[in-house]
């Protein structure tokens, strides 16, 4: 998403004894896909390279993936200056857009963008990137690089799909997977050379001594593009279609099996995200590095249990947040990711288990006047057929109450071996985009159906799935939620930043509603005094 067309877009002897033990640790962990250094997943948690479980609280910050060609705001402040606010203000991880035009001809942002920043003059777009990615880390921040868009510009791609094959902008989907291979190299220190040859090598960890970038998310708002004549579901990005491979007969297939792959005239993001992520794990297999955990967004519309994906009718969700193709309906296959190693249309790499984490996004009714958003709109589940609780459940958040079951019509269980993959109930979920503008009825509701009421119901949502009070019990048991606030950059009409990248554009969202969801040792701490959470008022409860 982007501010700039907010407004359009829809919708992981002794001596002798010692020496087997450590190896059967180690074979064990290899089986099981982990590496020194992974960070992984268990069950909904996202765990460190130590294991210890570390919860996304996150912010957007946009602009390499525009025609800029790079984060914006470095016109007003230098990049360090930016990244110490965002960790000031309690975030830990930042997720980056770009897009492949960026990152394929590199080109040198104009001088007017980044005149605040000394450092940035004359360097090309993936050695600034690197600078940020190297200070965020070293003042222990963690990155996630998001894949906004193909050709450079505003909001999600317009064709709905993860690449582009117009006679004015040719980015294939061979582009699109090549792209994120050479991006696991770069992460890993590899220079690249493709536009112009790097001269920032980016670190591998930071002062925490993980990762710096935690993964990927692979494409941005995979979706249905619709008009005023209507919508085409196989048009655009669909989930479980199989891309030629019958998913009543095999809803767990290869991969890379559907020629479409070659051609670039796929529409299974389920599939094409299975492919990037083999594709990733299979080069970090190959060169023995961690493997990066592997984020995939939803699409924006599903058949109901009644509907086709030919004909419909079709459930509506945000773009990039309908989910619920991983279980399917009676009428439709289900079909959760899983991640292999490496592989090819004839045979694939060693299952990968526990590097999958699931995104959607959400958002109000400024955004779009979705018809949940009326005057029965409620929080609780079962307070009425507008409960924002059950509408969140039902589209994402059943990935995290342990509801993953997909449906395998006419089969009395999904075929989750095919790929050697084992079954899984639930995962990690990731609220990659939500925000609000900054008046008061954007955060606080004003009445049923209100941006104020999604907002502050949401904010209350994600912080039962750490603490649960009498106020935020929506009877929905969603643990530990992963989010990103859309947007940091001071010119969007979500901005958390003030004019010019300094302060904050209003003070309230951050410390009475954002910072109570905000989780680990550089969270804004609690209390009344200025600069805490809490210091403008307390969290109000949900409608």
């Amino acid at each position: 998403m982007n501010g700039l067309l907010r407004a359009a877009r829809r919708v992981s002897s002794p001596f002798l004894a010692a020496i087997l033990t450590v190896a059967a640790f180690l074979a064990a962990g290899a089986a099981a896909g982990y590496a020194a250094g992974n960070w992984t997943t268990s069950g909904v948690d996202i765990l460190n390279p130590a294991g210890q479980q570390f919860i996304i609280s996150g912010i957007n910050w946009y602009g390499f993936e525009t025609t800029s060609y790079v984060a914006h705001g470095l016109y007003a402040q230098d990049y360090t200056y930016i990244l110490n606010e965002i960790k000031q203000y309690g975030y830990n991880t930042i997720r980056i857009p770009f897009s492949n035009e960026m990152w394929k001809s590199d080109p040198i942002p104009g001088s007017s963008r980044v005149s605040a920043c000394p450092q940035c003059k004359g360097l090309h777009s993936r050695d600034i990137l690197a600078l940020i990615i190297n200070y965020a880390g070293s003042i222990g921040l963690h990155v996630i690089l998001d894949n906004h868009r193909s050709e450079a510009g505003n909001s999600n791609e317009a064709n709905g799909l993860w690449y582009i094959t117009t006679s004015k902008n040719y980015y294939p989907e061979s582009s699109w997977m090549s792209d994120w291979i050479h991006i696991e190299d770069w992460v890993h220190g590899v220079k690249q050379t493709e536009g112009a040859t790097d001269t920032v090598t980016v670190n591998l960890n930071a002062s925490d001594g993980y990762p710096i970038v935690l993964g990927f998310d692979l494409r941005n708002e995979p979706h249905t593009v619709c008009s005023h004549t209507g919508c085409n579901y196989l048009g655009g990005s669909t989930w479980g279609t199989g891309d030629g491979i019958d998913p009543t007969v095999n809803p767990n297939p290869n991969p890379f099996a559907p020629s479409c792959a070659a051609t670039s005239s796929c529409h299974d993001w389920r599939l094409a995200a299975e492919r990037a992520g083999d594709s990733i794990l299979g080069e970090a297999a190959t060169n023995s590095w961690a493997y990066p955990l592997i984020f995939v967004e939803g699409i924006s519309q599903y058949p109901t249990a009644m509907g086709t994906p030919a004909s419909g009718p079709y459930d509506f969700y945000w773009d990039g947040g309908e989910l619920l193709g991983v279980n399917g309906n009676a009428g439709n296959p289900g079909g959760p990711i899983v991640l292999n190693a490496g592989g090819n249309a004839s045979s694939l790499g060693p299952a990968v288990n526990n590097q999958i984490v699931y995104s959607a996004h959400d958002y109000g009714p400024s955004v779009y006047a979705q018809p949940w958003f009326n005057t029965s709109t409620c929080y609780a589940s079962g307070c009425s057929s507008s409960s924002l609780a059950d509408l969140w459940e039902t589209h994402w958040g059943f990935i995290d109450t342990a509801n993953v079951d997909p449906v395998w019509p006419g089969h009395s269980s999904f075929p989750w071996a095919n790929t050697g993959a084992t079954a899984y109930t639930s995962a990690p979920v990731w609220l990659g985009e939500f925000g609000t503008g900054n008046s008061s009825s954007d955060l606080v509701t004003s009445g049923a159906g209100s941006e104020g009421q999604w907002f502050t119901d949401l904010v209350n949502f994600i912080q039962s799935s750490y603490v649960l009070t009498n106020g935020n019990n929506s009877g929905i048991s969603v643990k530990d939620l992963n989010w990103t606030y859309w947007a940091l950059n001071s010119e969007d009409s979500f901005a958390l930043l003030g004019t010019s990248y300094t302060g904050l554009a209003n003070p309230e969202k951050e410390y009475t509603f954002l910072c109570v969801d905000q989780q680990g040792p550089l969270a804004i701490p609690p209390g009344t005094g200025t600069g805490q959470c809490g210091s403008s008022g307390v969290l109000p409860n949900p409608q």
